[in-house]
């Protein structure tokens, strides 16, 4: 009887340490809209769906411009989306 409950205990510590490792990890999605607007000073871009992404000092935008379709992938970890990829679309 001991050794069931010392092995339903570990499970449960398992489980609560796994739990806690989830609620770290940065969430990785993808968008498909329009920019609306850089802002190189602030680093951010806009998209039409009215979401707004951070910009990596070390991600090139120069060849981004209002209007253009795009398809945007990001990593969002509590407030933030920051980008990581974008592919523009025809």
């Amino acid at each position: 009887m001991k050794r069931i409950l010392s092995m339903t205990l570990a499970k449960m510590l398992g489980i609560v340490a796994l739990g806690a490792l989830a609620t770290g990890v940065a969430l990785a999605g993808e968008v498909e809209a329009t920019i609306v607007e850089i802002q190189p000073d602030t680093g951010k871009l806009v998209l039409s769906d009215g979401t707004s992404y951070e910009i990596p000092v070390d991600f090139f935008v120069d060849d981004l411009k209002s209007g253009m379709r795009v398809l945007v992938f990001f990593d969002e970890g509590g407030n933030a989306r920051t980008l990581t990829d974008v592919q523009i679309l025809n």
